[in-house]
C-alpha cells in the first residue's frame, strides 16, 4: 500500500487509519476494565491471577514480526479485516466458557486482535502517511477518545447489567475497527512477486505464512543503535502499562472500589492522554528527542508503583491522569522514531520488531508481579516492580549517552517531519 499522493492526506483515508487504531485500543482498555473483574469471580491465586491476565500478549509476541512483514507484503487493509473481524467475535465468549483454560485461550485471541489493530494503524501511518509526526499525534489522540468513554460505559454495563452486557458492549468496538478497515484503500493489483502469491493459483495461503527470513532480517535492524533503543525504551512502557492493565484493576477492586468507578477513573485519566500527544511535536523544540522519550516513560512507571500510598480516589485520579499524559507524550515519539530508522519497505517489520519486544515485557510483567504478589502481598508488589524497572532505566541512560549521533538522527528525522 503506497502513500497517498499530494501533501494532504485524504480526509477519509486519515479517518479509516484513526478509527482502526482508536477503536482497537478502546477494546484494549475495555477488557483492561472488565476482564479483571471477570477474573476475581474464578477466585484464583495471585500466581494464577498473574498468568491468566498477562497471558494476552503472548500471541502478539509471536506473531507481531510476521503480522508487520505481511502487511509490507499483502498491505494493511487485508490484515486489519482479519484481526478486526476476530475482535468482533471473541469478547461475547468470556461469559459462555467461564473456565480457566477458556478464559486463557480467549485472553490469547483477544490480545492478538486488539494489539494487531493497534500494530497496523501505526504502520498505516508510514505507508499511507509517510510517517508524519503530526498524523501519528493524531492517531495517538484517536487511540484516547475511545478510552474516555468506553471505560465507564464497560464498568457501568457491568454494574447495571452483568457480563454478558459488558462484553457485548466490547463487541461494539470490534464493529467499528472492522467498520475501519473497510474505509482503508485497496493495495495495489499485484500478479508477481511476493505480494502477488496471496492470489496465485494453486498457493492461496503461502503470502500469509510466517517465514523465517521475515524474523532475520527483522532482528538485523536492532543492530542500527537507533532502533534499538528505542525499542528498549518502548519496552519499559510497558511495565507500568501492564501493571495498569492487571493488578492495578486488582488492587481498586480490593479496596472497595466499584465497576463504574474503575471505568470513570480510567475515563479521566485518557482525558489527560488525550492531550499528551499534541504536546509531543512542540516539547520537542526545547527537548532532545529520546531523552524527552525517556523522561516520560520513566515517570509513567514511578507513578504506577506508588499507587499502595494514594489514599483516595481522588489522588488516584490525579496520579493515574499525570501518568497517561506522560504515556501520551511517549506515543507519537515512539512511533515517528521508530519509522524514522525504517526503509519504505521495511516500516511494518520494524513496527513488529517493536511490538514483539513490548509483548516481552507485557508477558513477564504481570507473571513476575504475580509471583511477588504470592510471596510478598500484592503492595510489596507495586514497589518491587517500580523499582527494578528504574534501575533498567538508568542503564539504558547510560547506554543513549554512549551514542550521542541517536540525537543528530531525531533532529534530522523532525526536520523533515
Amino acid at each position: 500500500m503506497s502513500p497517498v499522493d499530494g501533501d494532504k492526506v485524504p480526509l477519509r483515508v486519515q479517518c479509516a487509519v484513526y478509527g482502526v487504531g482508536g477503536f482497537s485500543t478502546t477494546m484494549h482498555f475495555m477488557a483492561v476494565t472488565i476482564v479483571p473483574l471477570w477474573v476475581v469471580g474464578l477466585e484464583l491465586s495471585p500466581f494464577l491471577l498473574g498468568i491468566v491476565l498477562g497471558c494476552r500478549p503472548v500471541l502478539p509476541l509471536l506473531l507481531s514480526i510476521h503480522t508487520g512483514a505481511l502487511m509490507d507484503r499483502i498491505g494493511g487493509r487485508r490484515v486489519m479485516l482479519f484481526f478486526a473481524a476476530l475482535g468482533l467475535l471473541v469478547p461475547l465468549l468470556y461469559p459462555a466458557l467461564p473456565f480457566l483454560w477458556a478464559v486463557i485461550a480467549l485472553q490469547l485471541l483477544w490480545g492478538l486482535a486488539d494489539s494487531m489493530g493497534w500494530l497496523g494503524a501505526q504502520t498505516l501511518i508510514g505507508q499511507l502517511m509517510r510517517g508524519r509526526t503530526v498524523y501519528a499525534g493524531r492517531l495517538a489522540v484517536a487511540s484516547r477518545l475511545g478510552n474516555i468513554v468506553g471505560p465507564p460505559v464497560a464498568g457501568a454495563m457491568w454494574d447495571l447489567a452483568g457480563p454478558w452486557a459488558a462484553f457485548g458492549l466490547a463487541c461494539v468496538a470490534g464493529l467499528g475497527a472492522l467498520g475501519s478497515a473497510l474505509m482503508l484503500p485497496a493495495p495495489p493489483q499485484r500478479t508477481t512477486g511476493a505480494e502477488g502469491a496471496a492470489k496465485a493459483p494453486g498457493r492461496p495461503l503461502r503470502a500469509f505464512l510466517p517465514r523465517p527470513s521475515d524474523y532475520v532480517a527483522t532482528f538485523r535492524l536492532l543492530a542500527v543503535p537507533t532502533v534499538a533503543i528505542t525499542v528498549a525504551i518502548g519496552m519499559m512502557t510497558h511495565v507500568g502499562n501492564n501493571v495498569q492493565a492487571t493488578f492495578y484493576v486488582v488492587w481498586l477492586n480490593e479496596t472497595g472500589i466499584s465497576g463504574t468507578l474503575i471505568g470513570t477513573l480510567f475515563s479521566i485519566s485518557s482525558m489527560a492522554a488525550s492531550v499528551g500527544p499534541l504536546l509531543a511535536a512542540p516539547l520537542t523544540r526545547y527537548i532532545r528527542a529520546y531523552w524527552l522519550l525517556w523522561f516520560v516513560v520513566w515517570a509513567s512507571i514511578v507513578l504506577i508503583a506508588v499507587t499502595p500510598v494514594l489514599g483516595t480516589y481522588l489522588a488516584l485520579a490525579a496520579v493515574l491522569s499525570l501518568r497517561n499524559l506522560f504515556t501520551g507524550i511517549h506515543q507519537p515519539l515512539v512511533i515517528t522514531l521508530t519509522l524514522r530508522t525504517a526503509g519504505p519497505e521495511s516500516q511494518g517489520k520494524a513496527i513488529g520488531l517493536r511490538g514483539t519486544a513490548n509483548r516481552v515485557t507485557s508477558v513477564a510483567a504481570p507473571v513476575i508481579m504475580g509471583a511477588v504478589g504470592e510471596v510478598a502481598g500484592l503492595e510489596a508488589s507495586f514497589y518491587v516492580i517500580g523499582l527494578g524497572a528504574s534501575l533498567l532505566m538508568i542503564v539504558l541512560a547510560l547506554w543513549m549517552t554512549r551514542h550521542p549521533e541517536i540525537h543528530e538522527n531525531a533532529a534530522e528525522g523532525g526536520a523533515r517531519h
